[in-house]
């Protein structure tokens, strides 16, 4: 190289050409690697469904079904045993406990249920639960005053009693019978 003008164009133009040939080079060697990789173009998604019903049981049992106070003097309470009742939980759920009874005695209907909390009236009774979270007088609907017991977990139960009060009588009333209702709801 001499210094001539043409032999550095010559040179300039044989680099050129060697730098094509290696772009050349490195662009078909991405190809073909860019052909044997996989490409991820875009994200994919699968799922699973999953059922289920959830309803929860309440199954309320009270153990013992009859009671007789025998003879009951008006004018005062007369008493079960406290722990005499037994309220079973036999759901799946824990559950409130509410309680009503009849608005008169079943038959004859010679007495009538005193639903106001003060002392029954001539012939009228009032009953009272004992043991209970809430002990309260009976009435003859279920939401006058809501739960007496609450939160009876499943598989769990709780004793109790009831007290009768009987206001005066105007006679000698024969052998009276009431029903007692218990009704569990769910927490």
């Amino acid at each position: 190289m001499n210094g001539n003008k043409g032999d550095s164009f010559k040179l300039s133009m044989s680099k050129g050409r060697a730098d094509k040939k290696v772009l050349f080079a490195i662009l078909v060697s991405s190809m073909l690697l860019t052909a044997v990789t996989p490409i991820v173009l875009a994200a994919t998604e699968d799922n699973v469904t999953i059922t289920f019903d959830p309803d929860g049981a309440i199954e309320i049992d009270v153990g013992q079904t009859n009671y007789s106070f025998g003879s009951a003097i008006s004018g005062t309470w007369t008493n079960s045993t406290a722990s005499y009742f037994t309220l079973y939980n036999n759901g799946t759920v824990a559950m409130d406990t509410e309680i009503r009874t009849n608005e008169t005695t079943d038959s004859p209907s010679d007495m009538y249920l005193n639903e106001s909390n003060i002392a029954p009236r001539q012939d009228e009774y009032a009953i009272k639960t004992v043991g209970f979270t809430t002990d309260q007088y009976l009435n003859s609907t279920y939401a006058l005053y809501g739960e007496y017991d609450q939160g009876l977990n499943p598989d769990d139960n709780k004793q109790f009693g009831l007290s009768l009060y009987l206001g005066n009588l105007s006679a000698n009333h024969s052998v009276q019978t009431t029903t007692i209702y218990f009704r569990g709801t769910q927490v």
